[in-house]
């Protein structure tokens, strides 16, 4: 069914079956042919067809969405497979945003190189905004970022989890919370962000406007001090659940109106490129997630 499925992507992108014959180097005939033994199997009409003309059924719309992503994952395992067994060395570079699973990624990491040996990783911590561009600058092969823009067909976007956003703080600073913190019950503390120099803009009007937050801002240059800080009693951290804990401080989720907040997270790379590894990571890592 692998080809037919290939045969079926190229009809619905090309909009006629001469040229996806010609895609697919057969005939238009044969192409046609094999699309209506497609549907014989699948019992379903994946196509109206009004003489040389056609439009993609509801079926149709949602067997090529998942027939693309399917060809692309084994397009994917086919080129692993045979750089494994050529013993070709490979590296993935991946950008990972401040504060996301530490725990996850290790453990995604460590299953990953035992199905690759011959992938060497590196990893790269930093602000949306900082991943974003070291992506568009080709400094990494993808990144493991949370969602601040509409998402673009330039990019591939594979949703991993709804993360939790907690606040790192001292436990004296803010008093019993044992459920979560309403974030307007965090007004008096500084909000502790890490960000450098040319990112801060970004980063205050990412939690001004998105998250709502109210507080002033504190920046330290990475989360070591962005940690001090929170064990000095002056504000708290927005992080995740794996966090360390240093001192007396702790971790509570913080709420806005009872609700918990959540930030979308996404793996992101650009379309073009060549996502055998980017793929296989992101399908690991969501392994680990769930």
């Amino acid at each position: 069914m692998v080809r037919q499925m290939r045969y079926f992507i190229a009809v619905v992108e090309t909009g006629n079956f001469g040229e996806a014959g010609e895609v697919c180097h057969i005939s238009q005939s044969a192409i046609s042919q094999q699309i209506q033994s497609l549907e014989n199997e699948l019992d379903v009409k994946l196509l109206d067809r009004h003489g040389r003309k056609f439009d993609v059924t509801p079926a149709g719309r949602y067997f090529y969405q998942r027939a693309k992503q399917q060809v692309g994952e084994i397009d994917s395992l086919i080129r692993e497979v045979r750089r494994i067994g050529k013993g070709e060395h490979q590296t993935l570079r991946i950008g990972v945003l401040n504060g996301f699973s530490g725990k996850l990624m290790q453990s995604a990491i460590r299953a990953f190189a035992v199905t690759h040996p011959n992938v060497t990783m590196s990893l790269r911590t930093g602000t949306h905004e900082e991943i974003f561009q070291w992506l568009l600058a080709g400094q990494l092969d993808m990144v493991i970022n949370d969602q601040r823009r509409a998402l673009s067909d330039q990019w591939v976007n594979e949703f991993l989890m709804d993360q939790q956003v907690y606040a790192l703080v001292r436990q004296d600073a803010i008093g019993d919370f044992p459920a979560g913190i309403e974030l307007s019950a965090l007004g008096n503390l500084l909000c502790i962000l890490v960000a450098g120099p040319e990112y801060r803009d970004a980063e205050v009007s990412y939690w001004r406007d998105a998250v709502g937050l109210s507080n002033d801002i504190l920046f330290a240059e990475n989360m070591e001090a962005a940690q001090l800080s929170v064990s000095t009693g002056v504000g708290f951290l927005p992080c995740d659940q794996d966090s360390l804990l240093l001192g007396s401080n702790v971790r509570l989720p913080i709420l806005r109106n009872g609700v918990p907040l959540t930030r979308k997270m996404y793996a992101f790379w650009p379309e073009q490129a060549d996502f055998s590894l980017q793929r296989e990571f992101s399908n690991m890592l969501r392994t680990h997630i769930q």
